[in-house]
């Protein structure tokens, strides 16, 4: 009987795992999404009480109940999310993520569920209060970030300053109390919410243009076209507003 009992149980195992394998698989048509997220960008993702929340989780969550299906999070690095959907690692990814031309090569994109504007954080107490100013100065951003490319690319052709780049928000903030670097560069929505748990803190206008944030997928991800029709919905019934309400200081 424990023979026999054995055998079962190895079939058992096998076919459940088979079946957990055919549900996960990373081509979107599983009954659960693994969805990549850098939780450590409040208030679009981050970690309360041991649980990943914040708009994008609350707003991943909407689609995918209305597309009847399950999601696990994924918490990543933001710089690890993009080549995990390049080699179909994650069935998608949201994290406050701009569908820039060249990332557009290697991974596709629902339409902008948001718009937001680039600025500096720095320390209340900093001399700086423009770009030009900067001059000199040591300035954080995020490892593949499309702030780490404006700020290497443009910023630094108009400005003499020296970019550091690191993995996390949290890791750029220690830097910049430490005063490794004058001021880090953000998008609006989370700048905002640094300034406000952080009243020490001052934020000063970046010009440019005005970026947006999309769910990301890899390429040829049948979830494409069915996202942007939930986010059209959620546009139409305002559920995406109440959203930006609920989490954002600015629409």
């Amino acid at each position: 009987m424990r023979v026999k009992f054995s055998k079962f149980v190895s079939v058992a195992l096998v076919a459940c795992a088979f079946l957990i394998a055919c549900d996960g698989k990373k081509d979107g048509t599983g009954k659960i999404l693994t969805i990549g997220v850098s939780a450590d960008y409040a208030p679009f993702e981050y970690i309360k009480d041991g649980e990943i929340v914040g708009f994008d989780i609350d707003l991943m969550k909407e689609i995918t109940k209305r597309l009847n299906k399950e999601v696990k999070f994924k918490d990543m690095s933001f710089d690890a999310i993009l080549g995990s959907l390049s080699t179909s690692r994650l069935d998608a990814a949201i994290s406050s993520i701009t569908p820039t031309p060249e990332r557009r090569k290697a991974i596709d994109f629902s339409k902008e569920y948001i718009k937001s504007k680039r600025v500096m954080v720095c320390k209340a107490t900093s001399s700086v209060e423009t770009v030009s100013d900067l001059a000199g100065h040591h300035v954080g951003v995020q490892s593949g970030s499309v702030h780490e490319t404006y700020a290497n690319e443009v910023l630094t052709q108009d400005v003499n300053l020296t970019v550091k780049s690191l993995s996390t928000l949290p890791d750029l903030l220690h830097d910049m109390e430490k005063g490794n670097v004058s001021c880090l560069i953000l998008g609006i929505s989370e700048a905002e919410a640094i300034k406000k748990s952080r009243p020490n803190t001052k934020l000063i206008g970046v010009p440019g243009e005005i970026s947006g944030a999309a769910v990301a997928f890899p390429k040829g991800s049948p979830l494409t076209p069915q996202v942007d029709k939930v986010l059209s919905d959620m546009e139409a019934d305002g559920s995406l507003q109440k959203l930006k309400d609920f989490w954002l200081l600015t629409p």
